[in-house]
């Protein structure tokens, strides 16, 4: 396992144990002076590389990161991220399949105007 940088030390002292003492990622990088990128790839490394249960929460009362001190805690952090997973699925899916085009303004206004019973029919 890979020692922890400084950063992540000091992101880890500030994460407190349960979803009532979350921290929000403003909060963290206002304490220690990093931004807000930087905190949020730390958590990543936090949980990923060193398997500290890090828990992220975007709504709700709890929102912020706290680190995860039941199954409850860490089954709520779960349903999101396969949520989350799912539309990046769908987004690259989309992509793959996508028209490289230069008009795509002309077009889907166009594309709206027949959709909406604007045709000749």
């Amino acid at each position: 396992m890979e020692q922890l940088s400084t950063d992540e030390k000091n992101i880890l002292k500030l994460l407190r144990y349960g979803a009532e003492a979350a921290r929000t990622t403003a909060y963290l990088a206002g304490i220690t002076g990093l931004d807000t990128r930087t905190v949020r790839n730390i958590i990543r490394r936090l949980v990923i590389d060193h398997g500290v249960p890090v828990v992220g929460e975007r709504t709700g009362s709890y929102r912020g990161y706290y680190i995860a001190t039941d199954q409850d805690e860490l089954a709520r952090a779960s349903g999101p991220l396969k949520n989350e997973i799912k539309q990046l699925a769908r987004r690259n899916r989309a992509l793959i399949f996508a028209q490289i085009r230069t008009d795509w303004l002309e077009y889907l206004t166009t594309k709206g105007d027949q959709d909406n019973g604007k045709s000749d029919i």
